[in-house]
């Protein structure tokens, strides 16, 4: 079974953001400016819980974003390989990497749009139904859960096909090399140990805006403070896509090199 140590990566990520901060910031200014545009649109405009038109609204930051996300997979995965000494990459070649950039890039658009309008199709289900009973509770039931729940763990791996693309290798290898039902669960790790910590940083920003604004006379209905609110949170899920892009990546190239590390905690 293939895997890779889900904690190593997910610091490595976090290290080589903040190590080469100013490169990041340089390619991550246009994406950044252009989400937090699009989010205070969302408020300005009340389509904040229009998932499936959001959806399409964020369609130029999606291409800006797969884009500058693969770039800094690559250099990142550069940079470990020089750390690590090793001669040789696996990686494509300068003749070719553009090429695979842009696939990538597109690979990541089409999984942003798919996720946009399958979250806007059970979030819009739920809201044409607000006051219907819940089910009533039975082996059925739960069995249907428990599917579901195994069904989303197991699917998991297919948000991340636009790293392999990156790499140059094809979506089928990626899918034969991880199609082990644990396999998942090494995206999850990465996933997870990116999310919480910038969850946290999303709280602590929350607050100190909310009482920054409250401070100067702005409530919560205004569209000075949900603006601000939506600032932050585009900033978070830049940052989050970035960070744990890069993380699955470490993970996946070392899988590709033919390592196959176990985390120590298991």
């Amino acid at each position: 079974m293939a895997s890779f140590d889900f904690v190593e990566c997910a610091a490595k990520s976090y290290r080589f953001v903040w190590e080469r901060r100013e490169d990041v910031l340089r390619l991550s200014a246009m994406v950044v400016a252009v989400k937090i545009l699009l989010f205070v649109s969302f408020v300005v405009f009340d389509v904040h819980e229009d998932v499936l038109r959001q959806g399409l609204f964020l369609l130029p930051s999606y291409f800006l974003e797969g884009w500058v996300i693969a770039h800094l997979m690559i250099m990142a995965l550069h940079h470990d390989d020089l750390n690590a000494d090793q001669k040789s990459s696996i990686l494509p070649g300068p003749e070719t990497l553009e090429k695979h950039i842009k696939a990538s890039m597109i690979v990541y658009v089409l999984i942003k749009l798919i996720l946009s309008f399958v979250t806007g199709m059970t979030y819009g289900g739920v809201q044409q139904l607000p006051d219907a009973p819940p089910p009533d509770p039975s082996l059925q039931t739960f069995f249907m859960a428990v599917m579901l729940i195994a069904f989303s763990i197991w699917a998991f791996r297919f948000l991340w096909i636009y790293i392999p693309v990156v790499m140059g290798r094809s979506v089928f290898e990626f899918l034969d090399t991880f199609k082990s039902f644990m396999s998942s669960f090494n995206f999850l790790g990465v996933w997870v140990m990116c999310f919480v910590p910038l969850v946290l940083l999303l709280l602590i920003l929350s607050q100190a805006f909310g009482m920054i604004a409250g401070g100067l006379g702005f409530d919560e209905k205004s569209v000075v403070f949900g603006s601000g609110m939506a600032a932050i949170q585009a900033l978070i899920d830049y940052l989050m896509a970035l960070v744990s892009s890069i993380g699955i990546a470490y993970g996946v190239y070392s899988v590709f090199k033919g390592e196959n590390k176990k985390t120590a905690i298991w």
